[in-house]
């Protein structure tokens, strides 16, 4: 009897130190979140280079969650209209682009081309080809964590992650630093791309910027939570 017992015993105990087979982990799906109606409003200033120097411009950007349809396999894609305006009064349609969200997986897909612009679960270190679901070369994606951005406490948000895409620094021939961050609650709330090629041989000068891009894009709104 007392040998049963103590078999009994050592049994109970080596459950209670059994650690749970199906611990949750949040997804970070709230990083992105896509619901209809869903709005974010940017403030962009984006400079394009070429032969002739820097041409600047300044907008508003709009995008709204407008409309869904169920895929073949039974998931939601989302469309989101992007709208241009110089004022914020009146708006003109620039681009439709769609969402996509998976369970491992946020496809967006811009001017028909998909990115896989992020990888859940949400974890620092994480790394997912961005280019996987279209014909361009790999291209490693990875988060960044960010304990606070004091210029994005407007949002009201605390929770930042970031996305990068490249980070090559500027050398003599180019400069490829592209990273998007996310906002828990919220999704998109701030874009910064520079992608530049210097010019390296028989230019007006060394160095001078021959072709490419410099984009910053801000939230200033969005809706509903």
């Amino acid at each position: 009897m007392m040998r049963n017992s103590l078999i009994l015993i050592f049994l109970t105990f080596l459950l209670a130190c059994e650690e749970p087979s199906d611990i949750s982990i949040d997804p970070g799906y709230d990083f992105f979140p896509v619901k209809m109606g869903q709005y974010r409003t940017y403030w962009v200033e984006e400079v394009n280079f070429g032969a002739f120097g820097g041409d600047t411009s300044r907008y508003f950007l709009s995008e709204v969650i407008s409309d869904s349809l169920i895929s073949g396999d039974g998931s939601v894609k989302y469309l989101v209209e992007r709208s241009k305006s110089t004022d914020s009064i009146t708006w003109k349609l620039d681009s439709i682009w769609t969402v996509h969200r998976f369970k491992d997986i946020m496809i967006v897909t811009e001017n028909n081309v998909p990115y896989a612009k992020m990888a859940f679960p949400v974890i620092a270190g994480n790394r997912w080809d961005g280019n996987a679901f279209n014909a361009q070369p790999e291209k490693m994606y990875y988060y960044q964590a960010i304990s606070q951005l004091t210029h994005l406490e407007s949002t009201g948000a605390s929770d930042f992650v970031q996305v990068i895409i490249e980070d090559i620094e500027e050398n003599l021939v180019n400069q490829d630093e592209r990273s998007e961050t996310y906002a828990k609650g919220i999704g998109l709330v701030e874009k910064d791309y520079v992608t530049l090629q210097f010019c390296s041989a028989n230019c007006g000068e060394l160095g001078e910027i021959q072709s490419g891009r410099i984009l910053k894009q801000n939230l200033v709104g969005y809706g509903p939570n």
